[in-house]
């Protein structure tokens, strides 16, 4: 069953009070977990999607299981702690973006190479495929309820540009080494910091670009400085949605059962979902804005920069453990969703 498409209102509404710390009541005794995340509370992600979800984990354990939230870093304020955060018991639980401890986590980074996946759906739908196959490195004191990416991200610049030729020089946020590699490519240099110092760092000048998913751009008040964005597949950032296993070995059998129907490829292609859509409302207003400017190579020029690309894809496979095998696996993968 998709838990994005079975909720009423009533219900979603419901959610939206959990996320404010408002828990479920059962007569019945009931475990408890603690779910904290940096992500803004009215970010859709954490409204339509983590929170729904866990209120349906909620209902299916009938009445053995709360789920509290705590969003906006509440318990935890910066993104790169998270998982710190998880395994020293702070929270049970909580969406980890790998790329800011990228060597707990190596084989993220296949989601992440630019110019591999159409949309956000679809490279959730292969994160979780990719994952069930055990090759994904870090993930031994995780139960994991999902594997999921958020959509491509663009080159946005609080400059105004009309090539890329413009970019040199500029200083440009990357969430970790490989968006490092392609600011480089850009010409630029690398700014490494967490999502939640890009706004700021723009307006005061730190920087001059990002490399952000295009969702990301109103949930974390980006765009109001935006007067360049660069449209194209620059890799997208990958997520895993889990809580610790001796926090889940812990729980009542109802709670485990509950937990493991709503994990998996559904619930993964369900939060990249809500960043595909995301992804088009944003592209939307930025070309609906005369004062914007959107670079889009097409055709041939397009072509060229996918080609210069792939070198991102060999070097991945030659610093990679096994790195020819998982990348051949995650092609299969991609053939057999997009039904090739």
């Amino acid at each position: 069953m998709d838990i994005f498409k079975s909720l009423s209102a009533g219900t979603i509404i419901a959610g939206v009070a959990l996320a404010g710390g408002v828990p479920f009541h059962s007569e019945a005794q009931s475990a408890e977990i603690r779910i904290g995340s940096h992500v803004p509370p009215k970010a859709r992600i954490a409204r339509e999607g983590y929170t729904k979800l866990f209120k349906k984990i909620e209902k299916d354990s009938n009445g053995s299981l709360t789920v509290k939230t705590f969003w906006g870093g509440a318990i935890t304020r910066s993104p790169r702690k998270q998982y710190e955060s998880m395994i020293n018991g702070l929270q049970d639980g909580s969406p980890i973006l790998p790329s800011y401890t990228q060597k707990l986590f190596p084989d993220f980074t296949l989601l992440g190479l630019p110019f591999m996946f159409n949309d956000s759906e679809e490279s959730s739908r292969a994160a979780w495929k990719f994952f069930e196959t055990g090759m994904m490195r870090g993930l031994d004191k995780v139960k994991v309820i999902a594997v999921y990416t958020n959509d491509n991200g663009g080159l946005h610049l609080s400059k105004t540009v009309n090539s890329l030729d413009g970019v040199k020089g500029f200083k440009i946020r990357a969430a970790g080494p490989q968006e490092a590699k392609t600011a480089k490519f850009f010409g630029g240099s690398p700014v490494s910091m967490s999502i939640t110092q890009v706004a700021e760092s723009l307006n005061r000048g730190v920087i001059q670009g990002t490399l952000t998913g295009w969702s990301a751009l109103k949930s974390f008040r980006i765009t109001p400085l935006i007067k360049t964005s660069v449209d194209l597949p620059l890799g997208s950032r990958s997520f895993f949605l889990g809580i610790t296993k001796k926090k889940y070995d812990g729980l009542p059998a109802a709670a485990k059962k509950a937990i493991d129907m709503n994990s998996g490829i559904n619930t993964s292609a369900g939060f990249g979902r809500i960043w595909v859509e995301d992804s088009i409302k944003a592209k939307k207003t930025a070309a609906d804005n005369p004062k914007r400017n959107v670079i889009k190579p097409e055709g041939a020029a397009y072509a060229a920069l996918k080609g210069k690309f792939m070198s991102f894809h060999q070097e991945w496979i030659k610093k990679t453990k096994d790195g020819q095998k998982k990348y051949d696996t995650m092609m299969k993968i991609l053939k057999e969703i997009r039904g090739g």
